[in-house]
């Protein structure tokens, strides 16, 4: 309880000389208890007041520069005040002053008047602190028994050979002792004997090294057989002239805190599991089970929404009650709105949690997946159960949006394993008998169709290879590594067929990519470049499968840092197609099978990458990939 002031009014002189001060001013003179409050410019104007008039307490100003508002030196100004008036107590209002100010003035033995906006009452404490017409009449010994008495943590003193020679009230319950019957005792009176001979030990070696310990956790168990932690802080206490007289320590206990952190790494380490599993009712029904490893909660529900038609479908793993079944409108609402909704336990509805509602029901979103809903273990939640409730619901999340990643997958490389099976087998069997006919054929004429049958056929090659191409890169890319894009592209330009074309790396960088899918996506560019080098809406020319002498493809890292390049000088790619030209089967080349780029955007979007088409510096096609790590 504080210290009443007396209820003498305090006649208070403010030095003001720009007004900035005014509305403090003005909150005094509207302040309730005895003070009378008047300002002038100047510190001359203030020693001519005090000397015709009643001043308790004369303050200055002290400030620094700010925007619009000049630097105020309040410490000559006090000086100033006090060589004028002697006899009149002086303080210097502390308008905007950093440490190293505030410092300053205490160390000259300046009381300092912090101007409060909010608390005008301790403005006005400290005004009457300042003009001694407050004074504290506690001693030492009466703040440390304060102390001792309503910390609510553990005090303690000890001597250098461990005897208490004080405590604080919490420290005595706990051994179920008053304070005064703890100081003079020892570890070895409270404790069993092997802890307080550690203890003994450690704090006579805290004595010889000087060095204080901090915040150390200790568990223990307790007379009723329960795991408690607690957090150490204990430092060596020395005499004038340096010598150390003993310990000085806290002890504060942690083990809620220390039970939480538990829960938290019991309910990741029950759903690390959660990721193996295949299918999300088999994932639902395992989160379902888990009540055990979250003690705050009584019951968990899954309830999945069908990914065709939007059906909510409630799991159960045993015949308990359903959560679904008791609050199915508002399961409904959170899969609909994909926002939590708490319940308090007279059945009203809330969007936030707070601590001010006795929430019992919790329901949590799972993204498209559906909704998690959790009943209070106890009769509410604490803050602390909703935080766990969303650990689990993230988790949960995370496991269904793999099993759905990977359920697609599993579909897409099935299709896509039909497809080569479909194209190896039922297309490349009758192309070989075909083939095999015309060479035959052409052994037997010289007809100008067996050569258009020979083009055909192998134009047809082509495609299936294109196609059997597509195929494999449909799938996943495979483990990724830094890779130099100089040694990727000239890799891949060995397989081109063009001796009249150039290569050229621009800039060198390393791409986190998988090397193999990089290489072939490059194939396709560098092909598409050298053959179509006037843009896929033109003709080739008849030298293009030498490729056209005067095209160049430039390879290389962006400006922005952002992926890389690989830039042609044809005649570029309409606008207008852009888009389309990813397309799988576009072409308007008569040659093109229409898969080269469609592959490229496959390789690219696998890798998680964006490509763009642009133009080049020399007018060409540019394919600009974004979203690239690089090294």
């Amino acid at each position: 309880m504080g210290v009443e002031p007396s209820v003498g009014t305090l006649h208070a002189l403010f030095v003001d000389p720009d007004g900035r001060i005014d509305s403090v001013i003005e909150t005094l003179r509207e302040y309730p208890d005895p003070i009378e409050v008047q300002s002038v410019p100047s510190v001359a104007d203030a020693v001519e007041t005090a000397r015709a008039e009643r001043v308790d307490l004369l303050v200055v100003l002290g400030a620094l520069e700010a925007e619009h508002e000049p630097a105020i030196d309040g410490i000559d100004a006090y000086e100033r005040a006090r060589e004028s008036l002697p006899e009149t107590p002086v303080a210097v209002y502390d308008y905007n002053w950093d440490n190293e100010r505030l410092k300053d003035a205490i160390e000259r033995g300046i009381d300092t008047i912090k101007g409060v906006p909010e608390a005008p009452e301790l403005v006005y404490r400290q005004l009457r602190s300042a003009a001694g017409m407050e004074v504290d009449p506690r001693t030492d010994s009466e703040l440390l028994e304060s102390l001792f008495e309503y910390y609510p943590h553990q005090l303690f003193l000890k001597d250098d050979v461990g005897r208490f020679e004080g405590a604080s009230a919490a420290t005595a319950r706990e051994y179920d002792l008053a304070r005064s019957e703890i100081v003079g005792l020892t570890d070895y009176d409270i404790l069993d004997p092997e802890t307080a001979r550690q203890t003994y030990e450690e704090e006579q070696a805290l004595l010889a090294s000087g060095e204080p310990e901090i915040e150390r956790i200790e568990h223990y168990v307790d007379d009723q057989g329960r795991d408690r932690w607690v957090s150490i802080t204990k430092a060596p206490r020395y005499d004038e002239e340096g010598e150390p007289i003993g310990i000085v320590g806290s002890s504060r206990d942690v083990t809620e805190e220390k039970r939480k952190e538990y829960m938290v790494r019991e309910v990741h380490a029950a759903t690390e599991h959660l990721v193996r599993m295949e299918s999300k009712a088999e994932i639902g029904r395992a989160a379902m089970g888990l009540t055990e490893d979250i003690p705050v909660v009584s019951r968990i529900q899954v309830v999945l929404s069908d990914d065709a038609t939007g059906e909510l479908e409630p799991l159960s793993i045993d015949d308990g009650d359903s959560l679904f079944e008791t609050y199915r409108d508002r399961f409904e609402d959170v899969v609909e709105t994909r926002q939590p909704r708490y319940l308090t336990t007279g059945g009203q509805a809330a969007g936030e949690f707070t601590d001010e509602r006795d929430i019992s029901i919790a329901i949590l979103p799972l993204d498209d997946h559906g909704a998690l809903g959790f009943a209070a273990d106890a009769d509410t939640f604490t803050e602390f159960g909703i935080d766990l409730a969303n650990i689990l619901a993230s988790s949960l999340e995370a496991a269904l949006d793999r099993a759905g990643r990977e359920r697609e997958l599993e579909e897409q490389n099935d299709r896509l394993e039909e497809f080569a099976s479909i194209v190896s087998h039922d297309l490349r069997n009758p192309l070989n008998v075909a083939s095999a006919s015309a060479e035959l054929l052409a052994e037997e004429t010289d007809s100008e169709h067996v050569d258009r049958i020979e083009n055909a056929l192998e134009r047809m090659e082509r495609l299936i290879e294109a196609l059997l191409t597509l195929a494999r890169r449909g799938q996943v890319v495979g483990e990724t590594e830094p890779v130099a894009l100089e040694a990727v592209a000239s890799d891949a330009w060995q397989v081109v067929d063009a001796p009249r074309a150039t290569l050229t790396v621009d800039s060198t960088g390393t791409v986190v990519a998988d090397r193999d899918r990089l290489v072939e996506a490059l194939e396709n560019l560098f092909r598409n470049a050298v053959e179509h080098g006037t843009g896929p809406d033109s003709q080739a020319p008849d030298d293009a499968v030498e490729g056209r002498a005067d095209t160049t493809v430039r390879v290389g890292i962006r400006g922005d840092g952002n992926g890389f390049y690989v830039a042609d000088g044809g005649d570029g790619i309409d606008p207008d197609i852009r888009e389309r030209v990813f397309e799988m089967g576009y072409s308007q080349s008569p040659d093109g099978t229409g898969y080269g780029l469609y592959i490229v955007s496959t390789i690219a979007q696998a890798h998680g990458w964006s490509v763009e088409i642009t133009d080049s510096k020399s007018g060409g096609a540019r394919f600009d990939f974004t979203g690239v790590e690089l090294q």
